[in-house]
């Protein structure tokens, strides 16, 4: 019962949200820039915590992080932070935090376009609300990856060819979720289903919610995904 209540507000929390119309004013679209420069870090820890619309994430830049925020209400105004602990860049961009008011209704821009370095390794953590979250991993140095999504649609490319073997825990919540995975490493897919609904296409299945590509057996860079299914669909592809 606990588990219906929570979904059926996420529900409503999407009508609003999704449908671009939310409880906020309108205002000018601001452009902010993200741009942390490279230092001593030998590697990066990488927090993005988006409450409520778009966030695009890719490889493709000289700095640890470089990008764009739009957005049309002040309360929308990103955190954003760095500081090197040891060895560690720890890099935090926020606005889970921020206190919405309820306002007139208008339409919502709030859109994060981030580029990450390839160049360290790096723990990608990312924590959405009510959004469009679009995560094209490829050819980034992941050595660890961590995603909580809310409501919304939900893309993590995973595809190409990894030099080193690493974990990803997926927890999905309320709405449509696609994973592209490799097809010249190894993968294994971990899946706890929820209420949702599941197509897997292009694996094997082990039993018990245990899924692997044909190159699993012999290859020597395996990728284990874990995914924790909530309310919606789940499509597993292989590239």
């Amino acid at each position: 019962m606990k588990k219906f209540i929570i979904s059926a507000l996420l529900m409503i929390t999407s009508v609003f949200v999704l449908a671009s119309c939310s409880i906020f004013n309108n205002e000018k679209v601001k452009e902010e820039t993200v741009s942390i420069h490279k230092d001593q870090a030998k590697k990066l820890d990488v927090s993005l915590d988006l409450g409520a619309g778009i966030m695009n994430v890719s490889k493709g830049t000289k700095n640890w992080v470089d990008g764009t925020i739009e957005y049309n209400n002040k309360y929308f105004n990103p955190n954003v932070s760095y500081k090197l602990k040891d060895s560690t860049g720890e890099i935090r961009i926020d606005q889970s935090k921020k206190h919405f008011p309820k306002v007139k209704i208008g339409k919502l821009k709030n859109e994060w376009n981030l580029k990450l370095s390839n160049k360290l390794p790096i723990d990608l953590d990312v924590n959405t609300g009510a959004s469009k979250t679009n995560l094209d991993l490829r050819g980034l140095n992941l050595n660890e990856l961590e995603i909580e999504a809310g409501v919304g649609e939900l893309n993590v490319n995973l595809g190409g060819n990894w030099k080193k073997s690493f974990e990803a825990n997926i927890e999905t919540g309320v709405g449509k979720t696609t994973i592209v995975l490799p097809s010249d490493v190894g993968v294994k897919i971990n899946l706890s289903k929820g209420i949702g609904k599941t197509n897997v296409i292009d694996l094997i299945s082990k039993g018990n919610g245990v899924y692997v590509n044909e190159a699993y057996e012999n290859a020597d860079v395996k990728l284990t995904i874990n995914v924790d299914l909530g309310v919606g669909e789940v499509n597993f592809k292989v590239d």
